[in-house]
């Protein structure tokens, strides 16, 4: 009985928002409304990029799907012919917009809550002249990572060229513009560490160059 439920409550509901949304349902994904993903149509002579996600995904798209709400579905964006959003297993988002000009790579066991943005990109040149004379080349791109179980609060931002580290927790409308360390919790605008989750004889050692920061 409990598969029959199963099955009824979430599986088929999941099979048909993935067909509406444009994506193929793989087994174990928990879908809940439809999502938005932002390409290029047919007649058009530009390339898509790459949109990939593992198993054991689960996208809160409705306002009954998330215990806060969601003020929007969630929004893929793979209309620029490099783009490229690669999504870990065992993820969660809800109502939340990812852009990528270049890349946005999220790893396994990430969760995002409502109301999140990703974004590789500045959208616009930062120079009035360029926007003036809607010089979008001139925009700044950078690609970002999210590493393993990461947990990005609800109404966070989340800027170009930012690598977040393993297990780290950004606190709810935060603003993240640099790289965050391994195993600590950011807030604020823009974010910074409030305290490290592991205690360590020497927490210098958390605060890594962005270039030796893997994962």
């Amino acid at each position: 009985m409990n598969n029959f439920r199963k099955i009824i409550r979430i599986i088929i509901p999941s099979i048909w928002y993935c067909y509406i949304s444009g994506i193929r349902y793989r087994k174990g994904w928990q879908i809940r409304g439809r999502i938005r993903i932002i390409k290029n149509n047919f007649l058009s002579n530009k390339r898509n990029g790459l949109l990939k996600i593992g198993k054991d995904f689960k996208c809160n798209n409705t306002i009954k799907s998330n215990t806060i709400g969601v003020f929007q579905p969630c929004i893929f964006n793979i209309s620029f012919p490099k783009s490229k959003i690669i999504i870990g297993d065992n993820v969660g988002i809800s109502g939340s917009s990812i852009c990528a000009c270049e890349s946005v790579i999220i790893g396994n066991n990430v969760l995002i809550g409502s109301g999140c943005l990703i974004t590789d990109t500045d959208s616009h040149p930062v120079d009035w002249n360029d926007r003036r004379e809607n010089n979008n080349d001139k925009k700044g791109i950078s690609p970002v990572k999210i590493c393993d179980d990461v947990f990005i609060g609800a109404r966070s931002i989340i800027l170009k060229g930012v690598t977040i580290g393993e297990r780290s927790v950004v606190g709810a409308g935060s603003v993240v513009s640099k790289d965050v360390p391994p195993d600590c919790i950011v807030a604020g605008n823009p974010a910074k560490v409030v305290r490290f989750l592991k205690q360590e004889d020497d927490h210098e050692n958390k605060y890594r160059q962005p270039k030796d920061l893997k994962c």
